[in-house]
């Protein structure tokens, strides 16, 4: 379903006002595509809104979804990036999981992935895909992991 102006206008107006709320200067920009919305932030105030370890920007991701989801009548998917630090971020986990590949295929046995959050577990299933292995979450909460193994490994086990 396709993102309507009027859903990002109130994106864009609600991320401004939480912004201003917490006395953050940060500049808003507002893009769609297939995968959801991604709110860019950028500005002098960056690196205190990223925090350590981006927890600053997931704590207001995070927070700025639940005030979406009273404000739209949809699920939106929707990501909030600071002067493209989760754009950097995927590149390492994406360069994470091709060393694990390349470990999988140079084994031939299952190679675990632990401290991923969903988003990164769904990124890393994706970059497992498009290199015909296969990969599953197991476990639950901030115990699962991501097991990357190949084809015939799951074939001799079933």
């Amino acid at each position: 379903m396709a993102v309507t102006k009027a859903s990002l206008d109130i994106i864009k107006k609600e991320t401004e006002e939480m912004l201003k709320l917490l006395g953050v200067s940060l500049d808003v920009s507002i893009s769609a595509d297939l995968d959801g919305v991604l709110v860019n932030l950028s500005g002098e105030d960056s690196a205190i809104m990223i925090g350590h370890h981006g927890e600053n920007l997931s704590a207001f991701a995070f927070i700025l979804g639940m005030m979406l989801r009273k404000k739209i009548d949809r699920e939106l998917m929707f990501r909030v990036d600071i002067n493209g630090y989760l754009k950097d971020k995927d590149k390492k986990i994406t360069e994470m999981v091709e060393r694990a590949i390349e470990k999988v295929r140079t084994s031939g046995f299952p190679e675990e992935m632990t401290g991923l959050n969903a988003y990164e577990r769904r990124l890393a299933h994706t970059v497992v895909a498009k290199e015909s292995l296969l990969s599953e979450s197991k476990g639950y909460g901030e115990d699962r992991i991501l097991v990357i193994k190949p084809r015939r490994f799951d074939e001799e086990s079933s």
